[in-house]
């Protein structure tokens, strides 16, 4: 989960078999892709944006999948001033659709991490790690981020 341009389709196709069409604009994911992970299927589920609970965007209509899952993999790109009121969005969409979401296991991502210096990537890990408990810089250029996280979800 997470808003548009966030990494979701660029991680399935890292982490799975699958190929969803990927491109740097909003909305490029316009239905749910599926990936294997060996035996854990994973979803990429278009970005969800304030006001997707209302209807807003894809919204509505992807949340209904949100609840099926086991586990959610919340991503936030570095790219993103203020982390803080980006995952809150997220967060506050899903409790609108479904209070019981935010119950599940959540895992948050700080994506695209090779878009910014060190210190960047530190400063708004640390940000995150304030509202969230398991939180992880990731970037699909780094073999290790990407086994550690396979290692996470499996």
């Amino acid at each position: 989960i997470g808003l548009p341009n966030a990494g979701k389709s660029s991680l399935l196709e890292t982490l799975t078999n699958a190929t969803p069409k990927i491109a740097d604009y909003p909305f490029t994911t316009l239905e749910p892709n599926l990936g294997m992970m060996g035996h854990i299927t994973i979803a990429d589920i278009p970005g969800l944006i304030e006001g997707a609970s209302e209807g807003k965007g894809l919204g509505i209509k992807f949340l209904q999948h949100v609840e099926k899952t086991k586990l959610l993999v919340h991503c936030v790109s570095i790219e993103n001033d203020d982390v803080i009121k980006i995952y809150r969005t997220v967060r506050h969409e899903l409790e609108k659709y479904n209070p019981k979401l935010l119950q599940k296991q959540e895992i948050v991502l700080l994506t695209k991490t090779d878009l910014a210096d060190a210190k960047e990537v530190n400063k708004k890990l640390q940000q995150l790690k304030t509202i969230a408990q398991d939180v992880f810089p990731i970037t699909i250029l780094d073999e290790k981020d990407i086994k550690n996280l396979t290692k996470k979800l499996t």
